[in-house]
């Protein structure tokens, strides 16, 4: 077992040797090379696992959820109730966009709560239209993508 170890120690040292020797030569050619992938490795899954590579790592996998109107307010129940549901195995935290429109479709005003879903669930949000909103409202928009906030 020593023979192995120093046998890969020793080829080791002795490219780093080699790299020595020819330092300018082997620093932006071969040597170097050699050194700076291993170091990109290195610092790539490091940076995976704790830099900004996990962040984006992360929004690669996680997907956004989705959203659907299940009840527009009314009078006599100001509030409008969507259902998000989460496609991922985690829990996270969505964006639903949900508009109200006047009788000749003019936006009157726009809401947009976040909604924790537990992994692969679905959860409601109601949201509560004010008094004025309701004198004019006729109908609700939601988006279907629920943007993953977190």
């Amino acid at each position: 077992m020593a023979a192995v170890v120093l046998a890969l120690t020793g080829f080791s040292s002795g490219r780093h040797h080699s790299s020595g020797r020819h330092k300018s030569h082997s620093d932006s050619d071969g040597g170097g090379g050699c050194s700076s992938s291993r170091q990109d490795h290195d610092s790539y899954s490091t940076g995976a696992g704790s830099g900004g590579g996990s962040s984006a790592g992360r929004t690669r996998v996680l997907r956004d959820g989705s959203a659907r109107l299940v009840r527009c307010a009314t009078r006599t129940d100001p509030y409008s109730t969507v259902e998000v549901t989460n496609p991922n195995s985690s829990a996270g935290t969505f964006k639903v966009s949900l508009s109200f429109d006047d009788k000749d479709g003019h936006l009157l005003s726009v809401e947009y709560p976040d909604v924790t879903v537990p992994a692969k669930g679905t959860q409601t949000v109601r949201v509560k239209a004010s008094a004025a909103l309701l004198e004019h409202l006729d109908h609700c928009r939601v988006e279907p993508e629920a943007d993953r906030v977190s």
